[in-house]
């Protein structure tokens, strides 16, 4: 695997060795290894970061494709679709199916990362 690159926040990108492609991140956190998304929602935890690591490059992207609730803490739980999702954000469609003339939500990492949005699979 190539080398990560570190982030100032403490967070390390996992790329695909054949390609380079970024598959997600890990970062440790409250003791333990987080396996995060490309736009940072949480996977799931783990022990080690080797685990992390392997679950991002298993799950990562694939993750995109499926349903996830969505949460802030002025709302009750909704299903959404990842539309678009990139390091800085995702683009949401609310509802189960992303479709054409379908309500979107845009959420950025750093609405994530503080809290205001919850998602999680």
């Amino acid at each position: 695997m190539g080398t990560p690159i570190e982030h100032a926040r403490g967070v390390e990108e996992v790329r695909r060795p054949e390609d380079g492609e970024l598959c997600g991140h890990v970062e440790f956190r409250d003791g333990s290894w987080l396996a995060l998304v490309v736009f940072g929602a949480v996977l799931d935890r783990h022990s080690s970061r080797g685990a992390a690591v392997d679950q991002v490059l298993s799950e990562g992207l694939a993750s995109l494709a499926d349903r996830w609730t969505l949460q802030s803490a002025a709302s009750s739980e909704e299903v959404v679709t990842v539309q678009e999702a990139n390091e800085h954000g995702v683009t949401l469609a609310l509802g189960y199916y992303s479709m054409p003339g379908v309500q979107t939500l845009t959420i950025t990492r750093d609405e994530l990362d503080a809290g205001i949005w919850f998602l999680h699979r």
